[in-house]
């Protein structure tokens, strides 16, 4: 075994004298720009549905960024249309709604074809307005707070600038838990 390790060793010490030389040399950032030479500017206008307190929400968001051969960065803003507000059909909430602003994060794993799969986190803020059925002209904040969605995404790229991407995802809030938004959900985009 000690033979073994001091074989692995030399040759880890050996390896970096063969190293093919580049351009960089050892330029610190080399690594950083690289990352950018093939970026691109992206966007997504995308529909998506949760299944939330055992009710579905309906929604959309908008989504600009930039792209780079492995990585996507991207902002966003989003929001959805809770089909049984506050979790009951009855008379506590007459409409709820929720937006979020974010940031989301996304490492491209898989390529095959015209076929990107994406693996990707949504760090957000959001906020869960109502309005309450007794009082139907005010607009409540009840809940606000980060959230955070580990999404699956698969892209069909058509064109340079166009492709359709589905999805899916769990969300929940992670500062102050909130369990009524934890759930799974799909996304559509149609841009």
């Amino acid at each position: 075994m000690k033979r073994f390790i001091l074989i692995l060793l030399a040759f880890l010490m050996v390896c970096p004298v063969f190293a093919a030389d580049d351009d960089r040399g050892l330029d610190p950032t080399g690594w950083w720009n690289a990352l950018w030479d093939d970026s691109q500017f992206c966007y997504d206008l995308y529909a998506r549905s949760a299944l939330l307190r055992n009710s579905l929400s309906i929604g959309g968001g908008l989504s600009l960024g930039v792209e780079t051969a492995q990585f996507r960065f991207d902002f966003y803003t989003q929001g959805d249309y809770f089909m049984t507000p506050v979790g009951v059909s009855g008379t506590v909430a007459a409409l709820e709604t929720d937006v979020e602003v974010g940031v989301s994060l996304g490492w491209k794993f898989l390529k095959f074809w015209a076929f990107n799969t994406y693996l990707s986190c949504d760090i957000g803020y959001y906020a869960q307005l109502i309005i309450p059925q007794r009082y139907s002209s005010d607009l409540m904040l009840v809940n606000n707070g980060l959230m955070l969605r580990p999404k699956l995404m698969t892209e069909l790229k058509i064109a340079k600038y166009y492709g359709i991407t589905i999805g899916v995802y769990y969300q929940f809030p992670l500062f102050p838990g909130y369990k009524d938004y934890n759930g799974f959900g799909i996304l559509l985009s149609i841009l």
